[in-house]
């Protein structure tokens, strides 16, 4: 008796355990909402969660909600928020809490957690429920460009330089796959090769830069050209984006010069000729201390001479003369001869230019070139001369003797 009454002693406390861990509380976040996806830095974010308790038997007591963010998220308020008692069939709107989620105005762009913990009771026993949220910051991006560097600094007309330019991104968002083309009005070339150039990805508080060739040709005049580079690059969220920058290039007043020889100069294959040489300053500056000499460029060689100028005035022209040389083996016809222009800018600054202008090389007739053996012909000519003399002198002599003898 003893025995059975043991057993439905120990039956009767099995079951009531089961029963007591059957009819325990139990509360489940279900459902939730965020009042922007993906946010923007500076947006406050209102996060609604809807919590149930899916047990039939027991209500849920002193219901507590915190909310745990990490920069650059935040809680506006407090982070706890409390419920009444959660039963099963309560409505949905007991249940229902919200927070508010300022993101930092200054937030990168990415994915953060947000942990809601739900605390509660049950007569004497406490429990906890975790899960997490995720709430996307999506940013644009602000982009700004500023020439960081150039070389030379000082840009002429028929100069090449390469310009450094930065792009720095100041926005919230990043940009991928950018890629920058670069173009100059009449006066500038860019050069082909550089015109456009990837640039790639540019994290949101980053920078990055490009270097491009141009050159200011010699017919460019001096003042400001406007260098545009237009930008074009991906954003988040797959939204393609564009820019476009404008840059001051400034070219400088330079001296330029035009050489040429005097009209009607023509030099003889294998001899020297006294050259009158016209320079001109074509440029839209005032060259001052000139030194001008004749470069020795087959078929043309000069003693070397150096010509000075003191100044020569935007449009004014100087004539100088040189003595050149013509190989004997020059081609007859124009040949290029080159001259070589050292000078300073008013403001003592060292300039060097080298200048091509043309010769007409012409060769000698026959008679020229006999002339060149007068000596010869003169000593034939005194030979021929002195034997003639000597012809006469003795038809003479035998004259007078033949004379003298018939006497």
């Amino acid at each position: 008796m003893k025995k059975i009454e043991m057993k439905v002693l120990l039956a009767i406390l099995f079951l009531f355990s089961f029963s007591f861990a059957a009819i325990n509380p139990q509360l489940q976040l279900y459902n939730y909402s965020l009042s922007k996806f993906p946010a923007a830095p500076g947006d406050t974010l209102t996060l609604t969660l809807h919590i149930r308790n899916i047990e039939f038997a027991n209500c849920a007591e002193r219901v507590s909600v915190q909310v745990i963010t990490a920069h650059p998220l935040s809680v506006q308020g407090l982070d706890t928020r409390y419920l009444p008692d959660l039963c099963l069939n309560d409505p949905d709107s007991k249940g229902t809490v919200s927070f508010d989620i300022p993101v930092d105005s200054l937030a990168q762009s990415g994915t953060f957690p947000i942990t809601v913990i739900t605390n509660y009771e049950q007569r004497f026993d406490k429990f906890s429920a975790t899960n997490t949220i995720n709430a996307r910051v999506s940013g644009t991006p602000y982009i700004t460009a500023s020439v960081a560097s150039s070389n030379p600094t000082d840009i002429y007309p028929g100069d090449k330089a390469t310009i450094t330019i930065t792009f720095q991104n100041n926005g919230t968002g990043r940009i991928e796959s950018g890629r920058v083309a670069l173009s100059a009005p009449s006066g500038i070339d860019v050069k082909w090769a550089g015109k456009e150039q990837d640039i790639g990805l540019i994290p949101s508080r980053g920078s990055a830069s490009l270097v491009f060739t141009i050159e200011a040709l010699k017919s460019a005049k001096s003042g400001n050209y406007t260098l545009t580079a237009d930008l074009s690059y991906n954003g988040e969220n797959s939204v393609i984006g564009t820019q476009k920058f404008s840059f001051a290039l400034p070219v400088k007043e330079k001296a330029e010069f035009i050489a040429s020889a005097k009209n009607g100069t023509k030099l003889n294959a294998d001899d020297n000729t006294e050259v009158s040489l016209v320079l001109r300053n074509s440029g839209t500056q005032e060259a001052r201390k000139l030194k001008v000499r004749i470069q020795p460029i087959f078929p043309f060689s000069t003693d070397g001479t150096v010509r000075y100028i003191d100044s020569l005035m935007p449009g004014e022209e100087k004539e100088l003369l040189y003595m050149v040389h013509v190989d004997k083996d020059a081609t007859a016809g124009g040949q290029i001869a080159g001259v070589l222009i050292d000078y300073e800018d008013p403001q003592g600054k060292k300039f060097s230019n080298t200048e091509d202008f043309a010769l007409s090389v012409v060769t000698k007739t026959l008679v020229q070139q006999a002339m060149d053996y007068w000596y010869l012909f003169a000593i034939i000519l005194l030979i021929v001369v002195i034997a003639l003399l000597r012809m006469v002198y003795g038809l003479v002599s035998k004259a007078w003797k033949d004379a003298g003898e018939k006497k």
